[in-house]
């Protein structure tokens, strides 16, 4: 008798336990983080925006299921090291532009040379599910843009006054990789910068001009203070991207990856006017600092601009001849 009260006792805690067990595992799959890094701090542009108009909302919408944590700048992590600490899942989500990452998710550079809308672009088998593709191949999963913008994004600073074809061939022109294949095709000599060397470069001569940097980030970086002129015809789209690890991806269950994709997609959009924003304080500043904005003839303008592209497009055909057509003829008008 006393030891059916023992058998029974025992099933009792052993049900207690088990039934404790699933409660605790209901809990823990509801507390799933995410941590995620920018190649500039969150407080500044554009991963401000990201933090504001994605992670944070994802946050407050997921309620408590998923909860996106960050985790720094390129303090953390060094910027050209961003998507292989995303890819080796060091952290799960990054936010930094293609070129910094394309080794490891080759022809993704392309992104930057899109002449369409982004609802064209999220259309089935459109630009962002080739641009997915090429990402997965890497081991990461391309969550969208980082920020987008209603014109153009990237500007020339000079501080020698070009007006004509030739004159181009006259210049130094400091840039980042990205650039290179612009500033070779407008026929200048391509000095070879990363992003804090843009400043000193341009204030002691080193180069007579910075290419392949927006308004935001120029001013942010003080250049316009050390900078007479900036050539009025922007090209290209913004080439940073939000893009995750692809197990930790596959890993959250359905609903959060809607959830993900929900915000991300009304992010691209919120971007547009903040990025108009950001860019009219920014253009603000470097006027009031004596910066001045000008036109280039049209003939030159349009020379200036089909080089930009034209030249670029050459350069990622030659580079990856396998993914670039397809990407090429997805994201042309």
């Amino acid at each position: 008798m006393k030891s059916k009260r023992l058998l029974t006792l025992f099933c009792v805690v052993a049900f207690l336990l088990a039934f404790a067990s699933v409660a605790s595992m209901k809990v823990q799959a509801k507390e799933i983080t995410l941590n995620w890094a920018s190649f500039v701090p969150n407080t500044k542009p554009p991963a401000s925006g990201v933090q504001r108009l994605f992670i944070d909302k994802v946050n407050t919408r997921a309620k408590g299921e998923l909860v996106i944590k960050y985790r720094g700048g390129p303090e953390t992590i060094p910027p050209f090291d961003l998507g292989k600490a995303v890819q080796k899942g060091v952290v799960d989500i990054g936010m930094a532009p293609v070129g910094f990452y394309e080794p490891i998710a080759p022809g993704i550079g392309g992104a930057a040379l899109t002449q369409i809308s982004l609802e064209k672009e999220r259309k089935p088998g459109g630009g962002y599910d080739y641009l997915n593709e090429l990402h997965k191949a890497g081991g990461l999963f391309y969550l969208g843009r980082g920020t987008f913008s209603k014109e153009d994004y990237f500007y020339l600073w000079l501080n020698k006054k070009v007006e004509k074809s030739e004159d181009f061939k006259k210049i130094r022109i400091g840039s980042a990789t990205g650039s290179r294949a612009a500033v070779v095709g407008w026929g200048s000599a391509h000095v070879s910068l990363g992003l804090p060397e843009y400043y000193e470069a341009i204030e002691r001569g080193v180069v007579d001009g910075i290419a392949g940097v927006p308004e935001t980030t120029y001013v942010s970086l003080g250049c316009h203070e050390v900078t007479k002129y900036c050539v009025d015809h922007p090209y290209w789209q913004s080439t940073v991207a939000v893009f995750m690890n692809l197990d930790s991806w596959n890993k959250l269950p359905k609903p959060l990856q809607e959830l993900i994709m929900e915000c991300q997609i009304e992010a691209e959009n919120n971007y547009i006017p903040l990025d108009a924003e950001e860019r009219a304080v920014a253009r603000q500043k470097a006027v009031k600092a004596g910066l001045k904005f000008y036109k280039l003839a049209p003939d030159v303008a349009k020379w200036f601009l089909d080089t930009a592209y034209n030249a670029t497009w050459d350069y990622q055909m030659k580079r990856f001849p396998k993914e670039t057509p397809r990407l090429k003829e997805l994201l042309s008008k």
